[in-house]
């Protein structure tokens, strides 16, 4: 069950310090007020195998869901506890697991455990996926991003070419990810998030099925 957003998460409050602190100790507040905050909602773009795809993103505790879209493929990944479902249609299935395990699968929701064979799809609902970011970090100007008053934090072009803004009151949460030219999201914290595991009659347990990796990329490729 999720608890409803507190205003420290929509940016409002006292100013909370990270302009005044190193780069590492903002990013590092960022990051955990983000990771503890309840009814996350996010959209935002990001390779995957590299087909260009979009992703809307629900958090609410340790649990999330999420959808995958592109012009090749389209799917659903909820994470509820120690598992995780995958839903999509047979054309899907088939890509992964071959036609024969693919009409066995249909278009129920899969279920294995986060580290069993749906792992690879924990990448959608996992907050950690947004912050690949390495010792070299620097905090930016202050700016504007979708209403809030955010502190932007740098990794360079040399290492995961990415920037996180975070809130500068209240709450220390992100509300701006982007990853090289072709990973982005916007993040808020004014929905009442809850998340709920798919009815078991419409749930296959795929434990012993092998399922090839699927790549999400957070930045683009260096040519």
């Amino acid at each position: 069950m999720a608890a409803c957003g507190t205003d420290a998460s929509n940016g409002s409050g006292e100013p909370n310090g990270i302009v005044d602190q190193s780069a590492i100790t903002a990013f590092q507040r960022g990051a955990q007020a983000t990771l503890a905050a309840t009814d996350v909602v996010a959209t935002g773009a990001l390779p995957v195998d590299g087909v260009p795809s979009t992703v809307e993103q629900k958090f609410s505790g340790g649990s999330g869901e999420a959808t995958v879209s592109s012009k090749a493929r389209k799917y659903q990944v909820i994470r509820v506890g120690q598992n995780i479902y995958v839903r999509g249609d047979k054309e899907f299935w088939t890509d992964l697991v071959g036609s024969e395990q693919a009409t066995k699968i249909n278009e129920r929701w899969a279920q294995s455990l986060v580290d069993g064979p749906l792992a690879q799809f924990n990448f959608f609902v996992d907050r950690n996926s947004y912050f690949p970011a390495s010792g070299r970090i620097t905090n930016g100007e202050v700016t504007t991003v979708n209403g809030q008053e955010t502190l932007p934090i740098i990794d360079p072009k040399s290492n995961t070419d990415s920037t996180w803004w975070f809130s500068t009151k209240g709450e220390p949460v992100l509300h701006k990810y982007t990853s090289g030219k072709d990973t982005n999201f916007d993040i808020r914290y004014d929905d009442v998030v809850v998340i709920e595991a798919p009815p078991a009659s419409s749930i296959i347990d795929i434990g012993s099925i092998k399922v090839p990796t699927t790549k999400a990329t957070p930045t683009s490729t260096k040519k």
